[in-house]
């Protein structure tokens, strides 16, 4: 039997992105099914809340036969082998290139930790790159012990031999083996871990990963509890559900270190030196239209300092990149987050103020980038025309 599509892109932009995230399915599972929480003729998908809350980033999702682990349990199919096959999947896409993270759902995270095993130790460049670049793997509810494995391939497919589900038992020490490879790595190469776990029963018949089976043994990494069942711990309703803001939490960082890709690939215009044609008012009259003339001092002064600095760069220098590059994300997360959901719905002062905080202050400041140079990058566009303040 043909195997379906195995990669496929979930959102991001056209051009390269600045951190891939890969979202890896367990047994039985589907590259959509498995992510998308169901109630009633309500459907929500929720991989794509990481590039709408993350800029500049992609999501993709994996897909394989969904009785994979089957299979393996046969020894007609092997984990080893499915890990490299996911590995030249990857890279075939230029996934690796690009800081990443790796989301994976029971079974599905024995999959990650071999396909991290496998590129740490292979001299394919691409591969190794995948490892390389890997800043966070995320476990929800997966079993790293032989017995709860065990336990989890027999109440999820009751179908296979107690022969077959022996083989998953960890009797050759393969498990032991992957685990403590697992730990190495992410001790070696300093990637995060985090790591979830149900509290409910599935089907209201069997608790199937337990806290202590959900625990990884790496530093850093305490599993969280979650009021879920075992298919439903990946199901995500709303963006205040724990795991996401956890992992919310966990990516900031690490997507904020990531590299700013080139200007030229990112929304709006390349040169930020040239006003643009729509809306020529200027920041005071904006600021005035807006109800916020209050803050013209202080946005002015900011803008110019922007300004004087951005100016003296020149047009093809690293630094004007850099800059260039911080404008793009401000102006895109301005126009998502704020001016298009907030200001176009009539929201109020307060609404406005947390989401040009949360989305746009928090979401570009990092180390290298603070939050005063994002606010200056902010009237600066103002005063250049890219953005405004009030309804049209």
């Amino acid at each position: 039997m043909l195997e379906t599509k195995s990669i496929e892109k979930i959102c991001g932009c056209d051009t390269p992105s600045r951190f891939d995230f890969v979202f890896l399915h367990g047994l039985t599972g589907d590259p959509r099914e498995t992510w998308t929480y169901t109630e009633g003729e309500t459907k929500v998908f929720w991989p794509p809340w990481l590039c709408e809350d993350f800029a500049d980033t992609a999501v993709y999702s994996l897909g394989y036969p969904a009785g994979m682990f089957q299979k393996w349990a046969k020894q007609e199919l092997n984990l080893h082998e499915r890990a490299e096959a996911i590995l030249e999947d990857l890279a075939s896409h230029q996934i690796g290139q690009r800081p990443l993270a790796i989301i994976s759902h029971s079974l599905g995270g024995l999959l990650a930790k071999e396909v991290l095993r496998i590129a740490k130790e292979c001299q394919d460049e691409g591969w190794k790159s995948i490892g390389a670049n890997t800043k966070l793997v995320c476990f929800l509810a997966t079993p790293h012990t032989g017995a709860s494995l065990a336990s989890i391939a027999k109440f999820l497919v009751p179908r296979l031999s107690s022969t077959h589900v022996d083989v998953l038992s960890n009797e050759s020490g393969y498990l032991t083996a992957l685990n403590k490879s697992y730990r190495d790595l992410a001790a070696e190469d300093g990637f995060a871990t985090v790591a979830y776990y149900e509290k409910h029963k599935t089907k209201s018949a069997a608790l199937v990963v337990s806290g202590e089976s959900a625990d990884p043994g790496v530093a850093k990494c305490r599993p969280v509890a979650i009021e879920c069942d075992h298919e439903g711990i990946c199901k995500l309703k709303s963006r205040e559900d724990r795991v996401y803001r956890s992992l919310q939490r966990h990516l900031l960082p690490l997507v904020n270190d990531a590299p700013a890709v080139s200007s030229s690939t990112l929304f709006g215009p390349a040169d930020y030196t040239a006003a643009s044609e729509n809306d020529r008012r200027d920041l005071l009259q904006k600021l005035i239209d807006a109800g916020r003339e209050h803050e013209y001092p202080q946005a002015n002064e900011m803008q110019n300092r922007f300004a004087r600095d951005y100016y003296r760069l020149g047009l093809y220098t690293e630094a004007k990149q850099q800059s260039d590059a911080v404008l793009s994300q401000v102006e895109q997360r301005f126009i998502t987050h704020v001016f298009n959901e907030k200001i176009c719905k009539d929201a109020s002062d307060d609404d406005i103020k947390s989401a040009l905080q949360a989305h746009v202050i928090d979401a570009i400041s990092s180390k290298t980038i603070g939050q005063a140079a994002v606010l200056q990058a902010l009237y600066f566009l103002t005063e250049q025309c890219h953005i405004r303040w009030d309804k049209p």
